[in-house]
């Protein structure tokens, strides 16, 4: 598999004496989908701008497409797109640049030059692409009909809503099928079902074009929908880089059950669990399902007691990364 982005030992410490990023180490392959985990502020957004060459590490070294990022090689930018959503807002420190001089002149966090129409935009966006008509209508027709832009073409991006400018921004990054695709938060302001759409788009887009995809956020399960790969990032320390099956085979085991009683809570101190609690008449409690199995608990518990309701809960990815997490940490 042919690599596309090398990051070695990668430091970056703004003036605050923050450790944005702090000895990052590990690489992309071509057609990789990675996600970025990590709360606020663990250092997402300024890996991902190491990577794009908005910033340069104060040691360490990137390549992208075996260049540095901020080599200004127009032929990098031309291959690489970046969408950001609010994180990319916040974070944001003048203009974004796509390594593309034409491109560098949007606002704040957009692709989108809010003077103009969407539709305009688009236009501006083939003509620099050189994308030929024909194609760029192809293109679009499926952009279209999975994000549903084409019905505010020609409304000015201020015109927009969040979540119909995030599409737009999306729609106009897709449209010229970048090798590396960059997305901090990009379906911030989307209703569910677009959303779903967008990332049922991403899939294709990967399995089709061999695209690379590198998505920061800190929803866990928007991750787990379409990446292969997670990063977890804390503090600006790279403290997981593997499968999410690797995660939940090691730390999603511990599973929740709830039990209302017909009466008082009785002493349930030869019950297999790892701990429990009990509140009036209700008990939950925590076993490792690997150990024990969910019929097994409940076998135990109903052949005992008069049970009112019963409750089992399995983790959701999110929970068993903090678990993850806090097991790390301890």
């Amino acid at each position: 598999m042919k690599t596309m982005i090398i990051v070695k030992n990668a430091v970056k410490i703004f003036d605050n004496g923050i450790h944005a990023t702090d000895d990052v180490s590990f690489h992309i392959t071509r057609g990789e989908k990675v996600g970025l985990i990590g709360v606020n502020g663990a250092g997402k957004t300024t890996l991902i701008r190491l990577i794009c060459g908005l910033l340069r590490p104060d040691s360490g070294y990137i390549r992208v497409f075996r260049r540095e990022p901020l080599s200004r090689d127009k032929s990098i930018g031309m291959k690489m797109g970046m969408v950001y959503g609010l994180s990319g807002i916040l974070a944001g420190k003048g203009k974004v640049s796509f390594g593309f001089d034409a491109l560098s002149a949007f606002e704040g966090s957009g692709n989108l030059d809010k003077d103009l129409t969407i539709k305009n935009n688009f236009e501006l966006i083939r003509t620099i692409y050189r994308i030929p008509k024909d194609l760029f209508q192809m293109r679009f027709k499926e952009l279209d009909d999975a994000l549903g832009i084409g019905e505010y073409m020609n409304y000015h991006v201020g015109q927009l809503s969040l979540g119909q400018k995030m599409r737009a921004e999306i729609a106009s990054v897709l449209i010229y099928e970048p090798e590396l695709l960059i997305l901090d938060e990009p379906l911030i302001g989307i209703d569910v079902s677009a959303k779903e759409s967008v990332r049922e788009l991403l899939r294709k887009k990967s399995s089709d074009q061999n695209m690379t995809i590198i998505l920061a956020t800190h929803n866990v399960e928007e991750i787990e929908k379409i990446c292969d790969r997670v990063m977890f990032l804390d503090k600006g320390k790279l403290i997981y880089n593997g499968s999410f099956d690797k995660i939940k085979y090691s730390y999603g085991c511990m599973n929740r059950i709830s039990v209302e009683f017909e009466e008082d809570v009785p002493d349930l101190l030869d019950l297999p669990v790892v701990r429990y609690v009990i509140q009036n008449h209700r008990m939950t409690a925590w076993y490792n399902s690997d150990l024990v199995s969910a019929k097994e608990i409940t076998s135990f518990i109903a052949s005992r007691y008069k049970i009112k309701d019963l409750l089992i809960h399995k983790p959701t990815i999110e929970e068993t990364v903090k678990n993850m997490v806090g097991e790390m940490y301890t």
